[in-house]
């Protein structure tokens, strides 16, 4: 998902507060925000499936030596998720027979 103008607006307010320390393997300060928000998916064991849960990031990449720091863009206010309600199970049919 590409991030909108604003988004992009809010993110590096964030950052502003957030991001206090240089890189933490170079020691520079010299981060690229990207302009998307990945998703990291919970690993089921092989093949991708619809069920696990996923967490959206937002990437910044080190200029100087590449390291890359993960930020949620949730806590940055930049997307929100709703919670969906679990599936009412629902109850089975049952056939019923007629005995004379």
């Amino acid at each position: 998902m590409q991030l909108s103008p604003e988004g992009r607006t809010l993110f590096q307010q964030h950052l502003q507060t957030a991001l206090r320390q240089p890189c933490g393997v170079c020691g520079t300060g010299n981060w690229q925000v990207e302009d998307a928000i990945f998703e990291l998916r919970e690993f089921n064991g092989g093949p991708l499936t619809n069920e696990g849960a996923i967490k959206p990031l937002m990437a910044l990449t080190c200029n100087a030596c590449g390291h890359v720091v993960f930020m949620s863009p949730l806590k940055a206010g930049i997307i929100s998720i709703q919670q969906q309600a679990a599936p009412v199970a629902q109850p089975e049919a049952v056939e019923v027979s007629e005995e004379d």
